[in-house]
């Protein structure tokens, strides 16, 4: 009997003692432990930078509106081209940080670096052990192929969105900070808190899926280079072939629906069209809603896991 063969006698380890090894191997790499590091810190850098490149002084704008403005009336006199509704304020660009209107699109910002960080966490985190030969040893340890890769895809998912919630939690005060010294924090009532912490919620999640695809395409691959190439390949890939499908299917490409799921309103426009009547109209203004989001990153997701968990548990280890 070989040493695999003993090993494999002795029946596979308990779960809780499979899940402390897998969370250690998969936070014990330094450069994981760089970039989780480094990542507050960056969150915090991008907080705090609304301080410098926000002012509380509207003088200088409201100044350059006026100028601005008058330009656009002397030109409108000139070319009898017709003002409307433009006024003063069509060319106001307020220097101030509005916390009410401003903070989603941060937070946006943090979110997406974040699924981008996920994704390669994902990655290195399912094919490293590959290409170093270790899962040899952990598959000889662990003879549940299944429970193996599940295991360490949950922490996976789980790990990212732990940290994207510390993340988050990090760059919210950092934001009121800067409207409360550089803006204003006008609007902040049950409503927006509302909204903001369900959009919060919402890329946590997206974090933990997206952090679930790059581990998948690393297992099916089963080498970190080849993964991050086709991970590129697949997301850019699947654009075009949804591009020009259709209106709702315009946007299944992975720009369009993690701006969904983000999205601080309830859709976003699928497409702008001045047809009024018709069939083909109200294929147009079909809207984009966060659930239409995460049913296209699932669509994304699940045949990548399946095909993953397959290769892990039926085919060849070595």
């Amino acid at each position: 009997m070989n040493a695999v063969d003993q090993v494999r006698g002795l029946g596979a380890p308990p779960w809780r003692r499979l899940v402390r090894a897998e969370l250690h191997r998969l936070t014990a790499p330094p450069a994981v432990r760089r970039v989780t590091a480094a990542l507050p810190l960056l969150v915090l850098a991008f907080g705090l930078s609304k301080l410098f490149t926000h002012s509380p002084d509207t003088g200088p704008a409201l100044r350059e509106a006026d100028a601005r403005y008058q330009e656009f009336i002397e030109q409108a006199a000139r070319t009898g081209m017709p003002t409307g509704s433009i006024g003063r304020d069509s060319f106001f660009d307020d220097p101030r940080y509005l916390m009410e209107s401003l903070s989603f699109g941060d937070l946006r910002t943090v979110l997406l670096g974040l699924c981008a960080v996920a994704t390669v966490f994902g990655i290195v985190s399912g094919g490293a052990d590959w290409a170093s030969r270790v899962m040899l040893t952990l598959t000889a340890a662990e003879p549940g192929r299944a429970r193996l890769f599940l295991t360490r895809g949950v922490l996976v998912g789980s790990l990212s969105m732990a940290a994207t919630a510390l993340f988050g939690l990090l760059l919210v005060p950092c934001l009121l900070l800067a409207a409360h010294l550089r803006g204003n924090t006008e609007g902040l009532d049950s409503a927006y808190w509302a909204v903001l912490v369900s959009q919060f919620l919402r890329g946590i999640v997206l974090v933990g899926l997206l952090a679930l695809l790059g581990y998948s395409l690393a297992v099916l691959t089963r080498h970190v280079p080849a993964a991050l190439a086709i991970a590129f390949l697949y997301l850019a890939g699947a654009g075009r072939v949804f591009g020009g499908r259709g209106p709702r299917l315009a946007e299944y490409d992975m720009d369009g629906l993690t701006f969904a799921v983000l999205n601080e309103k309830p859709v976003i426009p699928m497409a702008e069209s001045n047809c009024i009547s018709g069939p083909g109209c109200a294929a147009t203004h079909v809207d984009l809603t966060a659930f239409d989001g995460f049913a296209g990153v699932l669509l994304y997701l699940l045949p990548v896991l399946v095909l993953a968990l397959w290769r892990s548990t039926r085919t060849d280890v070595g």
